[in-house]
């Protein structure tokens, strides 16, 4: 578990408090936390569940993407060509999504991390990932050799 030694140590409600002045804003806080929690509690159900690696701990900003173009997302974080897909999944039993631009703006935040809970975009799930990710990957039974380019059970890669 990642603790920031930063804050009081105070039950999350209270640090909540401590930090916000609104109350809508720790009302937003605290659902948000019930939600994550829930999510971690899912995942150590699941250990059957594939976990892609963290290309980048934060969104890529593309420019110039015409609505009703198509894209391939890359959703195993290996792609060289971040955030779309190079074919560096095969073999990882992650796939990359397709998705079509939906609309026209200047500008859009693709996430990068991976595990964002509206793919492609980025929802900031990245800025409390990497205790989570590390955490995980301690964990992890699996054997974590340099040949091998992905571990599916904790987003382990090798370095390049």
């Amino acid at each position: 578990m990642c603790i920031d030694h930063n804050l009081p140590n105070y039950p999350i409600i209270e640090v909540i408090d401590y930090l916000c002045l609104t109350g809508s804003l720790k009302l937003k806080l605290n659902r948000r936390l019930e939600k994550r929690m829930t999510e971690l509690e899912t995942q150590h159900e699941s250990p059957d569940k594939a976990y892609p690696s963290v290309a980048m701990y934060g969104p890529c900003t593309v420019r110039n993407l015409k609505q009703g173009e198509t894209k391939l997302w890359c959703a195993c974080g290996l792609s060289k060509k971040q955030p779309w897909c190079d074919g560096s999944h095969k073999g990882t039993g992650i796939k990359p999504l397709k998705w079509t631009v939906n609309k026209s703006q200047s500008l859009f935040a693709i996430c990068a991390c991976k595990y964002t809970k509206d793919p492609p975009f980025c929802d900031a799930t990245h800025t409390n990932l990497p205790c989570e990710v590390l955490d995980r990957q301690k964990n992890c039974t699996s054997a974590h050799v340099a040949d091998k380019r992905l571990c599916t059970g904790c987003g382990w890669v090798p370095d390049f």
